[in-house]
C-alpha cells in the first residue's frame, strides 16, 4: 500500500501574479508528489525536499511542524501496518524521512505512537479476517505489547467484530452452535476471553433455545404430574398463563378542555362523581396459573382449579403472537389459549408444530 498519492497543485490567483507571492500549500504538495513518485522514502534526499518546497517559498521552521508531521504520519501508518519484524528494512525508511524532514525525535515519536495504536486495530481485525500473517503473539512482539497493554484494544476490536455478527443473529433469531464455534475461535485468535454480557448472554441462549427447537430430535423428558398412555412420549412443559378472550367494559378517561379562562378568573370544583364514558373492548386475560405439558399424542394443562388435556388430532395448528402468547386451533372452530415466558414460548411453538407434524404423518 502507497501512503502517498497525487495532488493537484492550485493554481496562483490574479493577485498572487501581480504581487508575485505563491500558495504555500502547494509546497506541501509538491512534497507530497515528490514522495509519491519515489519508488521509496530512501530514494528522496535532503535536497530533493529543500528544492520541492523552495519553489514555492516554504522554509522549514516551527510554524510547520504540523505539516511535516502530517507526512511523516502517513508513512508511518503504513510502514506500522505491513512491517514483519523489528528487523524489517521498512523501518529504515520512517528513520531517514523523519531526517529528511529534520523532524524533532519528540514528534517522531509521537506519530509513531499514533501510527502503532491505529496499525494494531487495523492488523487485528485483518487477524480475524485471516489476511494477516503474523499471529497474536508475534504481533504484541513486534509491537512491544505485554498481554495487557494490547487487552482492552483487542476486546474493542472483537466487539465491534461480534456487534456485526450479533445484528445478524438478531435478525435471524436463531444462535448455531457452528456461529458459536467460530466466536470462541476469534477469541482465542486475538487470545482474549469469552466473555458477553449478561443480556447479550440471554439473547443468544434464547436464539439457541429457538435453533434447538428446530433442529435437535424431539426430546424425551420425564414427569411424573401425570401418567402417560402406552407409547406417550413428553417432549416439553414449563409454566404458564391459561388464558381467555373476553369482553371488557372501560371507562374513558380522556378529557378535553374546550374554553380557555380568564387570567383573574377563579375555578372552584365540587366532589361530585363524574359520570365517565363507557366502551367495550376484547382483551386475553389470564384466568389462571399452571403448568403445559406437550407430548406426542396431546397437550396437558395442569392449574389449580383446571386440569384437562387436547389430543393432537383435534388441533388443526396453532399461531404465535412473537411475544409470548401462542393460540391453538381446534378442528371445531374453537381456540385454546396459552401465555408462556418470553423465552419459552418461541420454543413451545416450533415444538408444538414439529410435533404435530410428525403425529399427522
Amino acid at each position: 500500500m502507497k501512503p502517498y498519492s497525487m495532488q493537484e497543485l492550485e493554481e496562483c490567483g490574479f493577485l498572487s501574479k501581480i504581487f508575485g507571492s505563491k500558495p504555500t500549500e502547494n509546497g506541501w504538495k509538491e512534497l507530497n508528489n515528490l514522495l509519491a513518485a519515489a519508488p521509496d522514502a530512501l530514494a528522496v534526499s535532503a535536497d530533493d525536499v529543500h528544492h520541492a518546497l523552495k519553489k514555492w517559498g516554504v522554509k522549514f521552521n516551527d510554524d510547520n511542524f504540523n505539516q511535516r508531521s502530517g507526512i511523516y504520519r502517513k508513512l508511518a501508518d503504513v510502514i506500522f501496518t505491513e512491517v514483519q519484524t523489528k528487523e524489517d528494512s521498512l523501518w529504515a525508511q520512517l528513520a531517514h524521512l523523519a531526517e529528511i524532514l529534520e523532524l524533532p525525535p519528540h514528534l517522531a515519536k509521537q506519530a509513531d505512537k499514533a501510527a502503532k495504536t491505529a496499525a494494531y486495530f487495523v492488523r487485528c481485525r485483518d487477524l480475524l479476517a485471516g489476511t494477516e500473517k503474523l499471529d497474536i503473539k508475534q504481533l504484541n512482539e513486534l509491537f512491544g505489547y505485554d498481554y495487557e497493554d494490547s487487552l482492552s484494544m483487542r476486546k474493542q476490536v472483537f466487539q465491534a467484530h461480534f456487534n456485526q455478527k450479533f445484528d445478524e443473529i438478531s435478525s435471524a433469531q436463531r444462535y448455531t452452535p457452528e456461529e458459536e464455534a467460530a466466536l470462541r475461535a476469534d477469541c482465542a485468535t486475538l487470545d482474549i476471553p469469552y466473555e458477553l454480557k449478561n443480556n447479550i448472554v440471554s439473547a443468544l441462549e434464547k436464539y439457541r433455545s429457538l435453533w434447538n427447537a428446530e433442529h435437535m430430535p424431539l426430546g424425551d423428558i420425564k414427569q411424573d404430574a401425570f401418567p402417560l398412555n402406552p407409547g406417550e412420549i413428553c417432549h416439553a412443559y414449563t409454566n404458564c398463563g391459561l388464558c381467555q378472550n373476553k369482553m371488557i367494559e372501560r371507562e374513558d378517561n380522556y378529557y378535553e378542555l374546550t374554553r380557555k379562562f380568564r387570567i383573574d378568573e377563579t375555578v372552584a370544583f365540587k366532589g361530585e362523581k363524574i359520570e365517565h364514558p363507557k366502551f367495550t373492548e376484547e382483551m386475553t386475560i389470564i384466568e389462571e396459573l399452571g403448568m403445559f405439558f406437550l407430548t406426542n399424542q396431546r397437550l396437558v394443562y395442569i392449574g389449580k382449579k383446571n386440569a384437562f388435556h387436547i389430543p393432537l388430532n383435534v388441533l388443526s395448528g396453532a399461531d404465535f403472537d412473537g411475544i409470548n402468547m401462542v393460540t391453538f386451533h381446534h378442528t371445531d372452530g374453537t381456540d385454546s389459549i396459552f401465555k408462556f415466558s418470553d423465552e419459552a414460548a418461541g420454543v413451545l411453538y416450533i415444538l408444538f408444530e414439529r410435533t404435530l407434524k410428525a403425529a399427522k404423518a
